[in-house]
C-alpha cells in the first residue's frame, strides 16, 4: 500500500482493472480498495471528492457483472469521485478470445477519453 496510497493521493483518474471472479473483483484488487478507507478516515478524507474520478475494466469467462458494478457505482457515489465509466468484456473462457470483440474499441475509446 505504500506505493498505492502516494499513486491514490496524486492521480486525477483512478483506473480499476481485474478479472470477475465471483462476482465481484479479484482479492489483490478488493483488498488494496478496502484498505483506501484509511486515506479516507486517517488522512482527512483525502479520498473524498477533489476532482478524481475513475474507470472500471474488467474480463471474465463468462458474464454477471450485475454485483460488482452495483458496488462500483456505490463505491463512486460514496467518494463523490466522477465516474467515467466502465468496459465489462465476458465470454473470455480461452487465450485469444477477446480478440475483434467490441469491448477492445471500447476500452480504447474510454481510454482516449481520459485528458
Amino acid at each position: 500500500m505504500d506505493k498505492i496510497y502516494p499513486a491514490v493521493r496524486e492521480g486525477d483518474v483512478i483506473v480499476l482493472a481485474s478479472p470477475l471472479y465471483y462476482w465481484n473483483m479479484s482479492g489483490q484488487l478488493r483488498t488494496a480498495v478496502d484498505r483506501l478507507f484509511a486515506l479516507e478516515e486517517g488522512d482527512g478524507k483525502i479520498l473524498r471528492g477533489h476532482g478524481k474520478a475513475s474507470a472500471l475494466l474488467m474480463a471474465a469467462e463468462g458474464h454477471g457483472f450485475e454485483d460488482v458494478l452495483l458496488y462500483y457505482n456505490h463505491l463512486m457515489e460514496h467518494l463523490k469521485w466522477e465516474n467515467l465509466g466502465h468496459v465489462l468484456a465476458g465470454g473470455n473462457g480461452d487465450i485469444g478470445d477477446i480478440e475483434g470483440k467490441p469491448e477492445i474499441s471500447a476500452a480504447y475509446e474510454l481510454g482516449k477519453s481520459i485528458t
